[in-house]
């Protein structure tokens, strides 16, 4: 039995809207959409009225750290280094349990889902997530994040073992930064995942202290790392992204998240490279890092998407709060455009925009649908992007998880 449902708009595959249209679900997967006289229906299939609503792709939420939320809003301090309060928050990070990790996770999965995110790409270091997600009604995708040289065979292991034990959405594997491994781990991880399909990111220029410790070989950052083992690019004086491309650490479609201190011509080779970024704009702010250059990479063509990152230090995990903060610096750029890096960008990045990222026959049934006030004529996009609104309706692989009508 097909479920249609009626909404007042709804967004298409070609970045325009629909007025008075209906999508018809079976079995979790988009059957049609259309203007609503035209979808087809018979008389066991079941109709649903959503009324003045916008319905939107789910979104997809590119960079979390879940099993932070239990420290959610460690702050950082105006005066604090970015390396003290890393420091700071991974040790806080050390003294939770496993229980009190999995209970943020569920406690997060619903918040995700109250702000529209349907797929969540979670780096874990633990691996507690994939376990807790299987069982929550969100898709996820688990990225293991090797952290030191010492882990990195039990983390393709245990990326391994995910992949052989059952249905999953998507897993990938990766470096939780370029300064994490030396040069010829970074190439087995690129092995392991041309091998096996898995996705493959990393943070990189991230901050201004690890650019510092790249090219002068000097600062907190760089001498608080090396205390602990040799630094990755011995003594050559690299940008990270130079040192990345110089050594082949980075594969085709790489996910890479930040960037921030990524000069212009380094993000034209990333781009050729096919690489995908992941920005995280209230995550940056609040960490004083410098913003993402945008408008380069718009003149570059390249594929932005959106993340979260941590819970901390901003404590909220809204697509639609960073995309407000984007869309008050840069008014130019469309909201469709905008609305594309947390929906078919992502699902590109994903290798799975034949399943996500659009309301198209075919592709699962992730659909969101939006309330807030408008006026006729208005542009119904570029005023949700500014909007007080509220998220109405959320549906996952045909499942619906909140209805509100």
């Amino acid at each position: 039995m097909n479920t249609v449902y009626f909404a007042k708009h709804i967004l298409l595959e070609t970045g325009e809207t629909l007025l008075n249209g209906a999508v018809s679900v079976r079995g979790g997967v988009i059957a049609d959409v259309g203007p609503r006289g035209m979808i087809k229906r018979s008389g066991n299939d079941r109709l649903v009225n959503l009324g003045d609503i916008l319905l939107l792709p789910g979104l997809i939420n590119m960079h979390t750290h879940l099993e932070e939320s239990p420290i959610r809003s460690f702050r950082k301090e105006y005066d604090e280094t970015f390396t003290a309060w890393s420091g700071k928050k991974y040790s806080r990070m050390e003294q939770l349990t496993t229980e009190q990790i999995g209970r943020g996770i569920r406690l997060c999965v619903r918040e995700l889902l109250s702000h529209g995110v349907t797929t969540v790409v979670d780096s874990t270091r633990t691996g507690i997530s994939a376990s807790v997600l299987a069982d929550e009604p969100i898709r996820s995708v688990i990225i293991m994040e090797v952290a030191d040289d010492q882990f990195l065979e039990d983390d393709i292991n245990r990326v391994r073992q995910w992949m052989e034990a059952g249905p999953a959405f998507k897993y990938g594997i990766g470096p939780h930064a370029l300064y994490s491994l030396e040069p010829r781990h970074h190439r087995k991880l690129i092995e392991y995942c041309n091998d096996s399909g898995c996705l493959w990111s990393c943070h990189i220029a991230e901050s201004a202290e690890e650019l510092q410790a790249f090219c002068e070989l000097n600062g907190e950052f760089f001498l608080n790392l090396t205390q602990k083992k040799p630094w990755p690019a011995g003594s050559a004086r690299y940008t990270p992204v130079q040192f990345a491309l110089a050594e082949g650490l980075l594969p085709s479609r790489a996910i890479l998240f930040h960037c921030n201190y990524a000069a212009g011509y380094e993000l034209a080779l990333l781009a050729a490279k096919r690489a995908f970024f992941t920005l995280c704009p209230n995550y940056g702010a609040e960490t004083s890092h410098k913003s993402f250059p945008i408008e380069v990479a718009r003149e570059r063509g390249f594929q932005i998407c959106l993340g979260t990152e941590g819970m901390t230090p901003a404590g909220q995990m809204n697509l639609f709060d960073d995309l407000f903060r984007l869309k008050t610096a840069y008014p130019h750029i469309g909201a469709a455009e905008m609305l594309s890096w947390v929906t078919k960008n992502p699902a590109a990045a994903l290798r799975a925009s034949d399943k996500l990222g659009t309301i198209s026959p075919g592709k699962h049934a992730d659909i969101i649908g939006v309330r807030f006030p408008y006026n006729d004529g208005d542009d119904i996009l570029e005023t949700l992007l500014l909007s007080d609104h509220e998220i109405s309706f959320v549906m996952v692989g045909g499942e619906v998880i909140i209805a509100d009508r």
